[in-house]
């Protein structure tokens, strides 16, 4: 592994919004849903996310449709699962474009959000997949009626490809990568 070039962390910042927003909401949630026989499981969006990594991150919103930060892509599963990438009609081609020229986040969590995962993987190693998709892409659009178009990058992918940049456990702070 070389070395990997991300803005100065804020751990401590994106790991108070977590608290705030992401756990102790879904906390207050959960047994309201419990009651009505619901799972947590898709309680927390994923501008969540994307707001939980622009903080860690230090980047910002990308107006538009492309890529979700200015300078990384951010996907959310829960542990164990993969991270979908859904290309819609109009935007498609553009969308692949810019997942292809920005590095990625993933945020791998569990049903209850107590633990989460953060990994970095390079924009270099998702360029092959990117590759692998776009004639797919095409020939999916070659039919009127298609309007998505959804592949996965897989969580074994992320972990033997990635770094991990922080984790949290059991609701607590548990690792994060210092950068020098």
């Amino acid at each position: 592994m070389g070395i990997i070039c991300v803005a100065t962390l804020q751990v401590q910042e994106a790991y108070s919004f977590y608290r705030a927003y992401i756990l102790e909401y879904s906390r207050n949630k959960a047994e309201i849903y419990e009651h009505y026989g619901f799972s947590l499981q898709g309680s927390v969006g994923s501008k969540d996310w994307e707001v939980f990594a622009a903080i860690l991150f230090n980047d910002k919103a990308r107006r538009g449709d492309g890529a979700d930060l200015e300078n990384y892509e951010v996907k959310s599963a829960t542990i164990g699962s993969s991270f979908e990438y859904q290309y819609h009609r109009n935007r498609g081609l553009n969308k692949l474009t810019d997942d292809r020229d920005v590095d990625h986040i993933f945020v791998a969590r569990s049903e209850t959000y107590m633990n989460v995962e953060v990994w970095f993987v390079e924009r270099t190693k998702m360029i092959p997949i990117f590759d692998r998709w776009l004639p797919e892409l095409q020939q999916n659009y070659e039919t009127s009626e298609r309007q998505r178009f959804r592949r996965s990058v897989t969580y074994s992918f992320v972990k033997s490809q990635g770094v991990r940049i922080l984790e949290i456990s059991g609701g607590q702070l548990s690792y994060f990568l210092e950068v020098i």
